[in-house]
């Protein structure tokens, strides 16, 4: 398992200095919307220039043309991992799919992976019902949007923990899942409602885990993601 720590920060200059207090820790980083917004690509060439991996994290969802030429644009940036929403549909996943392989292979670029956003981890089953989507619990929803996108042909979801093991039990452990809402045991929930702690997420079989606040608020952040890391390999 992988810790990926997310840049949620609203200027470069903040986000820069996170990573250097961080220091050898940490390999991989998520750059998501208020970040890319702020700062734009300049942000992941810096962390590119330090031999940082990057999870360009901006959850594509439009129409299949526009989303699957964003995707392609994206490639360019050199990031590590790109993701679209499961939710943009059939059509969508698979130009997405076929437009990010064709740019890789036309410019001789290392083809990034191409992951699902399912259900946020701020959702639940109330949501579902919310917003009329019968018949299914969390878990069931998220395996049905997965199940779309491996025959879409995309290399793995973004999900809470909670649904990894029934993800890889029925769609293989070589289908990675990648889990946000992680919270160290004791932690401050905030916005989250599908949550787990580090070692949970490992055992539950997550390939990577997204780690923000835990880390990034943190007065030591070299100590936090030291002590998450410990606890992973405990």
């Amino acid at each position: 398992m992988e810790v990926i720590t997310a840049l949620d920060f609203d200027s470069i200059d903040k986000a820069k200095a996170l990573v250097k207090s961080v220091g050898s820790h940490i390999s991989y980083y998520k750059v998501g919307l208020e970040l890319f917004v702020s700062s734009g690509p300049a942000i992941i060439d810096w962390l590119k220039s330090e031999n940082k991996k990057v999870f360009l994290d901006l959850k594509f969802h439009d129409i299949p043309n526009t989303a699957s030429r964003a995707v392609s644009a994206a490639a360019n940036y050199g990031a590590d991992i790109i993701n679209i929403h499961t939710q943009g549909g059939i059509d969508m996943m698979k130009m997405c799919v076929s437009e990010l392989n064709n740019e890789c292979s036309k410019k001789g670029l290392n083809c990034p992976l191409l992951i699902g956003v399912t259900l946020l981890t701020s959702l639940d089953d109330e949501h579902l019902s919310t917003y009329g989507i019968g018949g299914y619990s969390s878990a069931g929803y998220v395996l049905k949007l997965a199940t779309l996108a491996k025959e879409c042909g995309l290399d793995g979801v973004v999900s809470s923990a909670k649904e990894t093991k029934v993800i890889k039990e029925n769609l293989g452990k070589e289908f990675l899942t990648i889990t946000p809402g992680i919270r160290p045991l004791g932690g401050d929930i905030t916005d989250q409602k599908r949550v787990v702690t580090p070692k949970d997420a490992l055992l539950l079989g997550s390939d990577y885990i997204v780690v923000g606040r835990p880390i990034t608020k943190a007065e030591d952040p070299a100590a936090a993601a030291e002590s998450i890391i410990k606890e992973l390999n405990c």
